[in-house]
């Protein structure tokens, strides 16, 4: 056997043994914060071994942009989308883009939570709150409601993200054009109300006091209250909104087994602490509370359900531009 027929056999079998060790690599892509997928990672590779879990992570306007431009160009590595936009999981499930996949795992999750066709489910909860500077306001002071943030005593004291650049501020903006009318956003702009950026940017604009009041996540509150910070959360009385936050499979997924197996670790007691750890409500009854929060059971809620999920999504872009020409004009 000469020299160049032995070392290609002896590449070849390394090759081979290396193929037969290599793991196999499931992308998730996520809206996730870095910090709970830095305690995810080691935890969800020892519950699913054999399976190299790689992430994307990015806010949820910037997951779907990277997404929906690799599924145009007719590729995607990603197995696994665990943002909080549930009208562009939709989306992708009238595309014909998402597994159907019934977790038993996810099986206690309330009906209003889940895709009637098992295309995704409600993995998390964050929730949308009204915030306030203990600094310039006492709790008596404080609005108590989302009708009351159209008072004239507001004026000029309000802040929110943009529904343009934020998936759960659109989520918001919508609920809230549902109980109120466009003339609500109409009322706020008048009353100058300040809307930019996402959540961390109302607490820096809250907490600096440029605008006492605000609308935000109460996971960010929490977040902020970890560091001194004086913003306090209201869950108002007229409906603390859930944006509830799903998981789903690509259908085209090169791993659909391991791919599952992770879906539903996603719902293990595990994986539902450290989602509450980041300031979100489990998904999985009985609902638990993040410290420091509210229990779920004493919130009163606004109105969830897969026909506002279809509702909201088929009036997505009138709401964008109903709210850019409000406020933006």
């Amino acid at each position: 056997m000469t020299r160049k027929i032995l070392n290609l056999v002896l590449i070849g079998s390394v090759l081979s043994l290396t193929g037969c060790t290599q793991k196999k690599q499931v992308w998730i892509y996520t809206s996730l914060y870095k910090e709970l997928v830095a305690e995810m990672d080691p935890r969800l590779k020892a519950a699913v071994p054999g399976v190299d879990f790689q992430w994307f992570q990015a806010g949820s306007e910037n997951v779907a942009a990277k997404l929906n431009t690799e599924l145009a160009a007719g590729r995607t590595k990603a197995s696994l989308i665990l943002t909080s936009d549930p009208f562009w999981y939709l989306e992708l499930k009238k595309n014909g883009k998402l597994l159907i996949y019934e977790s038993p795992a996810a099986k206690s999750v309330p009906a209003q939570y889940k895709d009637p066709d098992s295309a995704f489910v409600t993995v998390r909860t964050p929730t949308m709150v009204i915030a306030y500077n203990k600094e310039s306001l006492t709790e008596a002071e404080a609005p108590k409601s989302w009708k009351e943030l159209a008072d004239p005593k507001w004026k000029g004291k309000i802040t929110m993200g943009s529904p343009l650049e934020s998936g759960t501020m659109f989520t918001a903006v919508a609920i809230l054009a549902q109980l109120y009318g466009w003339e609500y956003f109409q009322t706020l702009r008048s009353h100058e109300i300040v809307a930019a950026g996402g959540n961390s940017s109302v607490i820096t604009r809250i907490e600096t006091k440029e605008k006492p009041v605000g609308i935000v996540l109460l996971e960010n509150v929490l977040k902020a209250q970890t560091k001194g910070s004086p913003v306090v959360a209201v869950y108002p009385t007229d409906g603390t909104i859930p944006i509830p936050s799903p998981i789903a499979i690509l259908k085209d997924t090169e791993f659909p087994e391991e791919s599952k197996k992770a879906y539903d670790w996603f719902f293990s007691d595990e994986a539902q602490a450290i989602i509450r750890q980041g300031g979100m409500y489990s998904a999985v009854p009985p609902v638990k509370t993040p410290a420091t929060a509210k229990s779920w059971s004493e919130l009163k809620m606004t109105e969830w359900s897969s026909k506002l999920i279809e509702d909201i999504y088929a009036q997505r872009e009138m709401v964008k531009q109903k709210f850019a020409e409000i406020i933006f004009r």
